[in-house]
């Protein structure tokens, strides 16, 4: 698919970054539209570019209720793939950075046309003792590769905290939802930081899944947020695709980046089919179970 630039386009990057907030905005960029609205999006890396996948969908209704008058609409959203990065910088990375920092901040991607090199951090003391570096690394990958195109590190983002929420279609106890996702905000901010974002998937058919969305709203409305904060939902077209459907977004879900899995159950010994492949992937599983109303 080929993706142009039109005059007007030069604005995208203003819509953009007003509409998808800035967290977003700094690891996902637009950089052309298609002959029939698809709008191509490169991100900075394997792991936001899955995230904006699974986001697609909402992100075209966030653009289109948001879109200047004079803009057409976006039909749909097209990731392209990050470019990657150099194998011998890979191997060479230790030296670059120092054997200290070498397993807390990776290289992840390359963008600006290869120019920038962007990293993830375990921890903000480990971006912010690589920013102190920057210099130094970047006169050591002049000196190592010569050929190389990178003139500059972006700042690390740290690495996302990904909640997968399983729901059953019967859990309709929205204080145990919500209690529930307090407890994993405290419990990512106790194990990973307050600065980490956190990510939170469903599946969107449930009303535990609307409540997640509702409880995000009310979070992301609080100032200052302690942490960015987003959920999405990736439904299927049950109507039309039936059980293939379901188990593709199944698929896709667990696909993601997680940490977690978060089951609300009905009842104890429900079978849930995406904590069913949660499980089977070895993500980390927590459980609740809606209390019998007597």
């Amino acid at each position: 698919m080929d993706f142009e630039r039109p005059d007007w386009f030069d604005r995208a990057t203003e819509w953009w970054c007003s509409t998808v907030g800035n967290d977003l905005a700094r690891h996902a960029q637009p950089v052309g539209i298609s002959s029939d609205g698809e709008l191509g999006v490169l991100c900075s890396d394997q792991a936001w570019s899955t995230q904006m996948r699974l986001m697609a969908h909402r992100v075209v209704e966030r653009l289109n209720g948001a879109r200047p008058d004079d803009l057409p609409k976006v039909a749909g959203i097209t990731v392209l793939k990050p470019a990657p990065v150099p194998e011998e910088l890979i191997q060479l990375w230790s030296d670059l950075v120092g054997s200290d920092l070498a397993d807390r901040v990776r290289p992840r991607s390359l963008s600006d046309w290869g120019r920038e090199l962007a990293t993830e951090a375990e921890c903000a003391h480990a971006r912010d003792l690589l920013a102190q570096r920057t210099p130094f690394v970047l006169a050591r990958l002049r000196a190592t590769l010569p050929g190389s195109s990178i003139v500059r590190l972006r700042t690390s983002h740290l690495r996302s905290v990904g909640v997968l929420i399983a729901s059953s279609p019967e859990f309709s106890d929205r204080a145990a939802v919500e209690d529930a996702l307090m407890d994993v905000w405290h419990d990512a901010t106790q194990a990973f930081g307050p600065e980490h974002p956190l990510w939170i998937a469903h599946s969107g058919e449930t009303a535990a899944g609307q409540v997640v969305e509702e409880w995000v709203d009310a979070i992301q409305r609080a100032t200052p947020l302690p942490r960015p904060l987003d959920a999405f939902a990736y439904r299927a077209n049950v109507d039309r695709d039936g059980p293939e459907a379901v188990r593709r977004r199944n698929e896709r879900l667990v696909a993601g980046h997680h940490d977690l899995c978060l089951v609300l159950a009905a009842r104890a010994g429900e079978s849930l089919r995406l904590a069913d492949l949660a499980r089977e992937r070895g993500l980390p599983m927590r459980q609740h179970t809606q209390q019998a109303k007597g």
